[in-house]
């Protein structure tokens, strides 16, 4: 049974994302019926994710990418993760063939409840989108009751791919054939795709508003976002970090002063927990030069690993991106007035990506897993 990484005397917490790389328990194929992993290949899926976990110890995880939920909650409770949320299943193409996988999430503490996000439709026709606009795939929301720290909402999400969307097999009219019409299919399709993933990413974002606002819980997003955060479509998780004054309708909001106004914004922000290390480790760093503490070999090694040198989680071809996060609420972040943790490390798991061993990799996934440590403040 995996330890527990609960630290009592620090009092810290785990929190993973992993992409699965079609998780399916055979004879169920993903996608095409000749798509069935042998007994042998199963097992070595199994193993290898048994194994990262005793490795990285996370006390929750989100996954994506499941096609067989009820056999990774199974896996899930023998590693040591009783509590357990999924909201959807694959869909049956023919006989044992499925798509459009599914997230889940896993805890080695209680979850209190869980549900899908669901899409306001008044706000996808604020944004031009159809009232029935839906998730390419349905996110996921679990709240978890933490030991001193209280219910923290955990979202798992997978953001549509930037892969054409549009399917061969839909009526498709134009007087353009051959190269002419394959470039206008890529081209309409991909856009296609680029504009869900964006829709999709305000959409939650949303809805993670009205949630906090109705809760005023603390969370976490984490999953894999098919794109980099810095990318204009997923602009609504900065966009309360930009504000004009002359944007400002609310009388009360209005007469605040911009210390008050500042304060009141970040309550809704979003922070990537990977810069949040970063940014604890250069005051750590301040710090300890003040106090001539002898870790300053540790922070100026931690200060060099800097955002433009951040690891990638997938790679196509030798072509490396960052596209899983795990993004925080405000009570992450040292500099908020209602802080209530710190992250204190940062971990990106490649070395199956970057330094494969066939033996021990080649049931594994082709993304990298990640996982942030946030400590209870004293």
């Amino acid at each position: 049974m995996p330890h527990s990484s609960l630290n009592q005397s620090a009092k810290r917490y785990r929190v993973a994302s992993i992409n699965l790389f079609n998780f399916i328990e055979p004879p169920a194929a993903f996608y095409d019926f000749e798509n069935i992993y042998t007994q042998a290949q199963w097992q070595g899926k199994l193993a290898w994710f048994s194994d990262w976990v005793t490795s990285a110890n996370p006390d929750m995880i989100g996954f994506q990418e499941v096609f067989s939920p009820q056999a990774l909650a199974a896996w899930a409770k023998d590693n040591g993760y009783p509590h357990f949320a999924v909201i959807d299943e694959p869909t049956l193409v023919n006989d044992y063939t499925y798509k459009s996988p599914v997230v889940a999430f896993a805890s080695r503490f209680p979850i209190t409840d869980f549900g899908e996000v669901s899409i306001d439709k008044d706000a996808c026709e604020l944004m031009g989108l159809s009232r029935d606009f839906s998730f390419s795939r349905r996110p996921l929301r679990a709240t978890v009751e933490l030991p001193e720290f209280g219910a923290l909402d955990c979202y798992v999400i997978h953001f549509k791919s930037k892969r054409n969307q549009l399917d061969d097999n839909l009526e498709y009219r134009s007087s353009m054939t051959g190269t002419a019409e394959f470039v206008a299919k890529q081209v309409l399709g991909k856009w296609g795709a680029s504009l869900q993933r964006g829709s999709e990413a305000t959409a939650l974002y949303y809805a993670m508003l009205a949630r906090r606002f109705e809760s005023t819980n603390p969370y976490v997003l984490m999953g894999d976002f098919n794109d980099k955060l810095a990318s204009d479509l997923f602009s609504a998780f900065r966009q309360s970090q930009r504000i004009f004054r002359s944007d400002i309708s609310d009388a009360n909001l209005a007469k605040q002063s911009d210390t008050e106004l500042k304060a009141s914004l970040q309550q809704f922000a979003v922070f990537d927990s990977y810069e949040l290390h970063f940014q604890g480790a250069r005051c750590n760093k301040t710090l300890a030069q003040d106090e001539f503490e002898t870790s300053l070999d540790e922070l100026n090694q931690l200060e060099s690993h800097s955002a433009s040198q951040r690891s990638a989680t997938h790679y196509y071809g030798n072509v490396g991106s960052v596209l899983d996060y795990i993004l925080v609420s405000s009570e992450f972040n040292p500099a908020a007035l209602q802080n209530l943790a710190q992250v204190v490390d940062y971990q990106t798991f490649d070395r199956h990506l970057i330094k494969p061993d066939y033996e021990r990799d080649k049931d594994s996934t082709d993304h990298a897993p990640v996982m942030m440590t946030f400590e209870l403040r004293r």
